[in-house]
């Protein structure tokens, strides 16, 4: 394997933290004037009728798991989010491509882009498309981290680890507002699975031995 090279300041990864800051600035501000609203209401109400918050993690778990939600389906594809950012992860294929690490760091991102576009061009909750696409990002996801931990030196498998968590918990609060009714919403915190994936997927190429 190649000797691990750093990241140019114009690079992939500079754009895909650019594109994590941005999204965890919109997120907090979306947050925050949520907060806001919840703030003004609770003060009309009395303190005795707050929910106890192991009643407020059972209500978040059983949105979670929530099967009560239908995809955004703009009339052009383009116009959804979740689309658009479906498309960084071409950055994660070219990446090892050009470190010439492209098999195997390649394949995962390769066969995750290609199923994400194809699902999320004309996403349908209950369709083959989509069962292939969670397949395969499950799959590349678990894959990946095992090449960091084989293939990579000791600082890369935290590296790609918190990429995913931070990939994971914006899938889970995106489907609890979309359950929620905050579709929209719901589809733009989503996309920081691509961002946040696609980020660990960038930052252990550099530690490739």
């Amino acid at each position: 394997w190649r000797a691990h090279k750093s990241f140019g300041v114009g690079g992939p990864l500079s754009g895909m933290l650019n594109l994590a800051t941005s999204l965890a600035f919109s997120i907090l501000s979306t947050r925050f004037s949520t907060l806001g609203v919840e703030h003004s209401s609770l003060r009309c109400s009395r303190i005795t009728a707050e929910s106890p918050p192991v009643g407020r993690l059972s209500s978040l778990l059983t949105d979670l798991g929530s099967s009560d939600w239908q995809p955004l389906r703009p009339r052009s594809c383009l116009a959804n989010p979740c689309f658009a950012s479906s498309l960084l992860t071409s950055f994660s294929v070219s990446e090892a491509c050009r470190r010439g690490v492209y098999v195997p760091f390649g394949i995962g991102p390769t066969a995750v882009l290609a199923s994400s576009v194809i699902y999320w061009s004309n996403p349908i909750k209950e369709s083959l498309r989509r069962t292939v696409d969670l397949f395969a990002v499950r799959v590349g996801m678990a894959v990946q981290v095992l090449l960091a931990w084989r293939y990579c030196s000791g600082r890369a498998l935290p590296l790609i680890l918190a990429g995913y968590t931070a990939g994971g918990a914006c899938y889970a609060c995106g489907r609890i507002l979309t359950v929620r009714g905050a579709v929209l919403a719901g589809h733009r915190v989503h996309c920081g699975v691509h961002v946040f994936a696609n980020l660990g997927n960038l930052l252990i190429l550099p530690y490739v031995v």
